[in-house]
């Protein structure tokens, strides 16, 4: 499909019943699976139905494109952010704020050290337009979900200042942790970098507040 022209990124069909949602996750699976092997342009939709083991008509059933299916991906990436977000909140505000940060770090790198494809995922939600405009929805629900625990280490700044850095730092934390395995294989020490450079970041925020 060109560029210029917008994909339909909507599901056609959830389902409801036991064999079809194991063929939704053969469908997804076999995308993500597809999607760090080729990239966004290296599969079709047929090539997803044969590695899934379905009929292609199967797939169409529920996804009208394969960017369609790279939507739901990181729909669901980003929600298993937005969990440990909210999980980690209750542990803010402490004075050991610092090892706090290491450990929400730490939960969250965990996903990328499970699942590396997460990274071929981001990188497809940027191959159109439609599916840029998407990427940016999931980045808000990222940055409004880590507010309170911004909110809480600035308590004297401005609600657009706040804004601003969730943003710097749901930005910083995506692209380390993509570059953290961006050979394919995790590497704790790009994780234990990232950690250095939120504390220092985080610290110099809360002093200026």
């Amino acid at each position: 499909m060109p560029h210029d022209e917008a994909p339909d990124l909507t599901i056609r069909h959830r389902p409801v019943q036991q064999r079809g949602r194991i063929r939704f996750e053969a469908i997804l699976s076999a995308a993500r699976s597809l999607l760090a092997e080729r990239g966004v342009e290296g599969f079709t939709i047929d090539d997803v139905a044969q590695q899934a083991g379905i009929p292609v008509g199967s797939v169409y059933q529920y996804f009208p494109n394969k960017f369609a299916i790279v939507v739901e991906l990181d729909a669901r990436d980003t929600r298993a952010l937005v969990d440990d977000l909210v999980a980690s909140a209750s542990r803010f505000p402490t004075r050991d704020w610092q090892s706090e940060t290491n450990h929400l770090i730490d939960l969250v790198a965990k996903h990328w050290v499970e699942d590396p494809t997460r990274r071929a995922v981001w990188l497809a939600m940027r191959s159109t337009a439609a599916t840029r405009t998407l990427a940016a929805e999931h980045f808000r629900a990222l940055v409004s979900t880590l507010l309170p625990i911004i909110a809480e280490l600035t308590p004297n700044q401005s609600a657009q200042q706040r804004l601003t850095v969730a943003e710097v730092v749901v930005e910083m934390c995506q692209s380390l942790l993509h570059f953290s395995v961006s050979d394919g294989e995790p590497r704790p020490a790009t994780v234990e970098e990232l950690k250095r450079m939120l504390r220092a970041y985080l610290r110099a925020v809360a002093l200026d507040s």
